[in-house]
């Protein structure tokens, strides 16, 4: 608690006060470690780093997303709010998730988790900050997140229209849809990413644990294209339990619509037959759509 302030003391009050406002208006500072994109954590006691990452902020859903992204785990948080600060993971509008080629884990309400955003760099459009939680999958198995820690992780100028970022993506949102057999599944978590010199797109569902992914060259132009197992890939996955059926693409049609490779942003059309891995069953995979942003 303050303690009562004598009269004398009022002038270094307004000095103090002054100076609070005046720093208060400047830039925060941007370190030159801050400069350096990483993305790590230990999950379940293992040191694990991300090989791409990205963010968006949505002005409009008052949304601030976060991703890293690597062959073993992709993590994401999805956080209420568009400015710095703590974040609590108790709060329903804000989650964290990690997602593995099999399955999904959610944050487990009531584990005490957070994430802080500890810089907002609205020159080069890019967060830093931390993150830790426990998390669970529908079979309540855990997850245990520490030592979170994220610098530098780009995102596009939430207002274009002036000064760097300048422009609007192809791609408002990611998104993806497809159908399996006639049906739609709703593939709600959405990642674009660049490895090496493919592109992948991928998409799932943690409810129904199914995805559907992409994979074409980076170097790809608007065109029609066959899909195969190789150059033009689809993929489907259904996890039962904790067994995964996995199936690949034999043929099909991939359109692809736009492709910008400056904004890194590519949109299009697909559809294909696919068969298990390892086996003879067979999956019909129509409807497709896609418009992802990818790092």
């Amino acid at each position: 608690m303050l303690k009562p302030m004598s009269f004398k003391h009022i002038a270094l009050l307004f000095i103090a006060a002054a100076t609070l406002l005046i720093t208060s208006c400047k830039k925060e500072d941007i370190t030159s470690d801050h400069k350096i994109t990483s993305f790590h954590a230990t999950l379940d006691g293992a040191s694990w780093d991300a090989d791409t990452s990205r963010a968006e902020i949505n002005e409009d859903d008052d949304e601030i997303i976060i991703l890293g992204m690597s062959s073993t785990y992709n993590v994401k948080m999805t956080l209420s709010g568009t400015g710095k600060g703590h974040f609590d993971l108790d709060d329903a509008d804000n989650d964290l998730m990690v997602q593995t080629s099999t399955n999904e884990y959610h944050y487990l309400p009531g584990s005490g988790g957070k994430v802080n955003l500890t810089l907002n760099d609205k020159v080069d459009y890019a967060l830093s900050g931390t993150f830790s939680g426990m998390l669970v999958d529908t079979l309540l198995d855990t997850l245990l997140i520490e030592s979170g820690e994220f610098t530098h992780i780009k995102y596009e100028d939430p207002n274009p229209g002036s000064g760097p970022g300048t422009g609007t993506s192809i791609c408002a949102t990611n998104m993806i849809s497809a159908s399996v057999g006639g049906n739609a599944i709703g593939l709600v978590f959405v990642v674009g990413t660049k490895l090496g010199t493919v592109i992948q797109v991928l998409g799932s569902n943690s409810s129904t644990l199914e995805n559907v992914q992409l994979i074409f060259p980076e170097n790809i132009t608007a065109g029609t294209y066959t899909m195969d197992a190789t150059t033009y890939l689809g993929t489907y996955t259904k996890t039962v339990g904790t067994a995964a059926s996995n199936y690949n693409s034999v043929s099909g049609t991939l359109v692809i619509e736009e492709h910008d490779v400056t904004k890194k942003a590519i949109k299009g059309t697909f559809s294909f037959s696919a068969q298990e891995i390892g086996g003879t069953a067979t999956k019909e995979i129509s409807a497709g759509s896609f418009c992802a942003k990818y790092n």
